[in-house]
């Protein structure tokens, strides 16, 4: 399911057209290219939800969620770009059953800046996270990374699981806030009186958020 902003609406049909079942066969055979075998994705339904209240991104993991009506629900960021598609299995595979988790990559002070810097403590598939500081500047992440090491932080990156009891938590926090609040921060205030595990890949991840002066 993809929660969009009203003004991608337009698109909305042909991005459906792009992603139905046989659609990538289709293409190859009028582009006359080698047809692939059927991928499990292919029979997947895709449905699109415009956003209805303030676009952000506590607000979309509660629409998304509300529509689906399911347990746990998987967060996918769209400008965060995973070319191995292992971060999503991976994060599914290595959390706890019932607790949230975010996935994270190796902590690298120069990248700092650009990502939420998670501070966590455990070793194993999953560590836990004991704070996050979003975006530091890099006097802060070099205060971090001395204060911690760099064995116990990491770099958010855009998959998360959010578990029912989070979704209250999210909720608390829209309902109480003015601003928007950010959906790393409200995961970090949670994580002071609940436990949220951090899964570590070291595949790389694009993000197409950020600025080309932040990768140079």
């Amino acid at each position: 399911m993809v929660v969009h902003h009203p003004y991608y609406t337009p698109l909305v049909p042909w991005t459906r057209q792009v992603l139905a079942p046989g659609a990538l066969a289709q293409y190859q055979a009028l582009a006359r290219q080698p047809v692939d075998e059927p991928r499990p994705a292919d029979r997947l339904r895709v449905d699109f939800i415009p956003q209805q209240v303030r676009y952000a991104d506590v607000t979309s993991v509660l629409e998304g969620a509300e529509h689906l009506r399911s347990g746990d629900v998987y967060v996918v960021f769209a400008d965060n770009v995973d070319v191995t598609h292992t971060a999503l299995p991976l994060l599914a595979a290595a959390v706890t059953p019932g607790v949230p988790a975010v996935l994270a990559s190796p902590f690298d002070v120069d990248s700092a800046g650009s990502y939420g810097v998670i501070v966590c403590e455990g070793t194993g598939p999953a560590q836990r996270m004991l704070g996050l500081a979003e975006k530091p500047g890099r006097p802060e992440a070099c205060r971090l990374l001395a204060e911690h090491g760099a064995g116990s932080l990491r770099l958010l990156q855009g998959r998360m699981r959010i578990t029912r009891d989070l979704l209250s938590g999210l909720r608390s926090a829209e309902a109480g806030s003015v601003a928007e609040p950010k959906l790393s921060l409200a995961l970090a205030a949670y994580s002071r009186a609940h436990p949220v595990d951090v899964v570590t890949t070291t595949q790389p991840m694009t993000d197409l958020g950020l600025d080309i002066g932040d990768d140079l």
